[in-house]
């Protein structure tokens, strides 16, 4: 396939087009049909576990066989990585590091950092998993060596444009496939409903199931709220080019290879559209979008969050399944570029005298047409006794590229052939063989990839790792002291604080929901009086939060501290020189000792994730101070965190109201309730029934700090729980204040 050039006529290096690959048959597709470079994830540690993905020796054919046509591979390691995994981790890159892979995308902090340390050549790419919403948090990670963001899926195209300017970071973003409901790396529902979770690439999509709105006792008729439309940005190309975005994303690791190459070729020939003639030439026609309309696409298509925070239209309003494929057009995809994959032209030039070696040289342009070349020498040839060797014998023993990634045409082989001489056919196709080889490296780039001393010796540094994590199951600290008198609370309405307020002496620290200032002197009075206060500032921070950030920074100073739950909101403090106490919530995950250190040396508390099980909890323990860390022991966790807006779908917008409550209800008729956040346009999905670890409490059985949060709760419900709790802590028991719980993942973990 003809592809334009790289650069266009002003000089500006083209956006990247980069395709979905779920195995090798669609990472060929894509390639064929012009993708500049490809996602694909391996066996481990990729967040679509469900997919085929590669074998080892897959992913590195691919490297190679990318290469070959000067395009990339960027392998997705976008999962949150246990303690016990991260150095099996770091040993699994290695094969594909020194096979020349072009770039990791990482969602866990503790992976980035240990990739970074490891592997300096691999360009760092951020996953929209550890969403990433604003210029503070992408510029902390280029100065911790990122080369890419790729920004929440949310982010408008003007927020997009001024992170590009900003922080000069490679920006990628997502252009065509299917959408999350939920900011992504911030939703629980798979993981708290199935066990099975998107942070490790097991989502069971219960977004795609039915839910009934529910507000006031007024039951809504949508069947689908959670369910977003496919995305298809084809007629936005130019805008998102001229905002600066580097890479268009195509989504669909899980997806046919007809999809991957049938989306990445509508896509390519409208990059190159826009290239050649500008936007004032560029329109879409109807015969491409409907090909796009016959490519697995849910319902409807929608062009994502670049010009809107969320609506009605967004929302699949009927099933969300896949719309019946167009198989003549399927058909004509596989036959165009699956079946007959891409292969480099050669040119070889052989040369056969007497007393001298036989010498091959082998030849391609690569992408900027320069001349790239190899020579093999082999041995002199002998004068012949009966048959010498003709022209036809050696052009045949050239042109058998076989199974190679390479064709070459006839007029493309060029002979000098001395008359009279023998030379054996195998000799030949064995210098053939081995030319092929060395073009093949040399196009890979494979020699500009060193192994430093760094990565000989990861087996002693694993060595090493296994033995200390061995030694640290039978360790405690003997400054650990399991027992603590007194709760940190998070509360998230003034009546909350009052009732909490009454329980002052079994509180430490109290969490106030930024939303709820300012807060009157008389409460701030009381409050300062008898505990502290930390301000628990947003879930999500985007461009427009910076305003109300700044209107209350004088509350953050005058407070004891923040608790922060995300990447943005720590850039933010950072960047305005914040004195106060920092403490991270449980959506800035703390998986692995890595990331752990890394938040608890910027913080003076970490609170351990949902994710984790009893047993993984126990053994980050073992690597700081009890006190650094805490576990939440009741409240109902987030399950996701949401620009779109359940009280927008239900046509009634809240705007005004600093929060509102809804829920939305299932098939099973479990209600789920959700809170509109007004002031920074997100909801808050919460689960069903609050986590409980009641008898963990009782017992005496969390090793760290515990933490009470309060969501929904009314005033006498705070009091009854506080009670509860209070008791619990002494090792006594009492009913149950509430007659549903859940113990999260305590006992079970994810997979």
């Amino acid at each position: 396939m003809k592809r334009a050039a790289l650069f266009n006529y002003m000089g500006i290096k083209k956006v990247e087009l980069l395709a979905p690959a779920g195995n090798f048959e669609s990472f060929l597709g894509a390639i064929k049909a012009g993708a500049d470079a490809i996602y694909l994830g391996g066996e481990k540690f990729s967040a679509r576990a469900y997919a085929d993905n590669f074998s080892d020796e897959e992913i590195i054919r691919a490297i190679s066989y990318a290469h070959i046509f000067d395009r990339k591979v960027y392998m997705t390691i976008n999962i949150l990585c246990k303690e016990h995994e991260i150095d099996e981790l770091i040993v699994y890159l290695e094969q594909f590091y020194t096979a020349g892979l072009d770039g990791v995308i990482i969602q866990d902090i503790g992976v980035f950092l240990r990739v970074k340390e490891r592997y300096p050549g691999l360009e760092l790419h951020v996953s929209t998993q550890m969403t990433i919403t604003g210029i503070y948090g992408a510029k902390l990670l280029k100065d911790m060596g990122a080369v890419r963001i790729v920004p929440a899926r949310e982010l408008s195209i003007t927020e997009i444009k001024y992170m590009k300017e900003i922080t000069g970071l490679e920006i990628e973003t997502f252009v065509h496939g299917a959408m999350c409901y939920c900011y992504s790396g911030q939703c629980l529902f798979s993981s708290i409903l199935g066990g099975r979770s998107g942070n490790r690439g097991r989502c069971a999509q219960p977004c795609r199931l039915p839910y009934t709105i529910c507000n006031e006792g007024k039951k809504g008729s949508i069947n689908y709220p959670l369910s977003l439309k496919d995305m298809c940005t084809i007629s936005m190309i130019p805008q998102l080019i001229e905002a600066g975005i580097n890479s268009f994303k195509i989504e669909g690791r899980m997806k046919k290879a007809e999809y991957a190459a049938g989306v990445t070729a509508i896509y390519r020939k409208y990059i190159d559209l826009y290239y050649e003639g500008g936007e004032d030439t560029y329109q879409v026609e109807e015969k491409d979008l409907t090909t796009l309309a016959g490519l697995y696409i849910r319902s409807d298509i929608q062009d994502g969050y670049y010009h809107k925070q969320n609506g009605l239209d967004m929302i699949t309003l009927h099933s969300p399944t896949y719309s019946r494929n167009d198989e003549n057009v399927l058909s004509e995809i596989r036959k165009r570029y699956i079946d007959n994959p891409l292969k480099k032209r050669i040119y070889i030039n052989a040369v056969f005298e007497k007393d001298h070696p036989v010498s091959i040289h082998i030849s391609c342009y690569n992408f900027k047409q320069e001349l790239v070349s190899v020579w093999m020498e082999g041995d002199q040839p002998v004068l012949a006794n009966n048959q010498p060797i003709t022209v036809e014998n050696i052009r045949k023993g050239l042109q058998k590229l076989g199974n190679t990634n390479f064709y070459v045409e006839l007029e493309d082989i060029q002979i000098s052939l001395q008359n009279g001489l023998f030379y054996s056919l195998q000799a030949i196709n064995e210098l053939r063989r081995k030319g092929i080889e060395a073009l093949e490296d040399k196009l890979n780039h494979k020699a500009n990839r060193i192994q430093d001393a760094k990565i000989a010796d990861h087996g002693a540094d694993l060595a090493i790792n296994n033995k200390t994590n061995q030694n640290m199951e039978s360790v405690i600290h003997k400054d650990r002291n399991h027992e603590t008198d007194k709760f940190d609370v998070l509360v998230s309405s003034l009546a909350q604080l009052e009732a909490v307020l009454l329980h002052a002496s079994y509180i430490d620290v109290v969490y106030l929901e930024s939303d709820l200032l300012p807060l009157s002197d008389e409460i701030l009075v009381r409050c300062k009086q008898n505990v502290r206060i930390y301000i628990a500032l947003p879930h999500v921070v985007r461009k427009n939060d910076y305003t109300s950030l700044i209107g209350i920074y004088h509350f953050m100073e005058e407070a004891d501290g923040c608790l922060i739950r995300n990447m943005e909101s720590f850039g933010w403090l950072e960047y305005h020189h914040y004195n106060g106490n920092i403490r991270t919530d449980a959506g800035i995950y703390c998986f692995n000792h890595d990331s752990l250190t890394f938040w608890s040396e910027r913080s003076e508390k970490c609170c351990l994730p949902y994710e984790l099980n009893a047993k993984e909890m126990r053994l980050l323990t073992r690597f700081t101070k009890y006190d650094k860390l805490e576990q939440i022991i009741y409240g109902r966790i987030p399950m996701m965190i949401t620009a779109n807006c359940i009280a927008k779908t239900a046509g009634k917008c809240e705007k005004g109201n600093r929060v509102k409550h809804y829920f939305i209800k299932d098939r099973m008729n479990k209600n789920f309730p959700v809170v509109i956040c007004c002031a920074h346009c997100y909801n808050i999905i919460y689960n069903s029934v609050p986590l409980s670890l009641h008898d963990k409490v009782i017992k005496g059985a969390i090793m760290t700090g515990k933490r009470i949060q309060f969501t929904t709760e009314t005033e006498d419900e705070v009091n009854q729980v506080m009670n509860y709790f209070i008791k619990a802590n002494q090792g006594q028991t009492m009913n149950l204040p509430y007659s549903e719980y859940t113990l999260g993942h305590d006992k079970r973990g994810v997979e």
